[in-house]
């Protein structure tokens, strides 16, 4: 995902962030489309977490360039916070969401065929 800034939106990002596959709980509907409802996270203590959602704010289709992954944005409100969860359109389709990490992780994790690490 990149490089992400705060736009004094409120909401707090961190400079390096990876996608994480997470364990979805999720509403379909007849016409396909799909809501989530609750997803395991593991913690840093290797602890898993069922964690709620309490409402889908927005859903966007969106590209992410670097890893190539094609699908849906949805922001959720988490706890009060604004997160936001995604939904890859591509074979296998996936749930994911973003945790920060350092640069370094970040390199290893999106180095692509034939780039030198950074």
């Amino acid at each position: 995902m990149g490089r992400i800034h705060n736009a004094d939106n409120g909401i707090e990002t961190a400079d390096f962030m990876i996608r994480v596959p997470i364990r979805m709980i999720q509403l379909t509907e007849r016409d396909g489309k799909a809501y989530p409802l609750a997803f395991d996270w593991e913690d840093d203590a290797g602890d898993t977490l069922r964690v709620e959602i309490e409402r889908v704010r927005a859903v966007v289709s969106l590209a992410e360039q670097k890893s190539g992954t094609v699908g849906d944005r949805y922001e959720c409100e988490i706890e009060g916070r604004t997160e936001y969860l995604y939904y890859g359109l591509l074979q296998p389709r996936k749930w994911f969401r973003l945790k920060p990490v350092s640069r370094e992780e970040y390199n290893a994790y999106y180095r692509l065929p034939g780039e030198k690490r950074g």
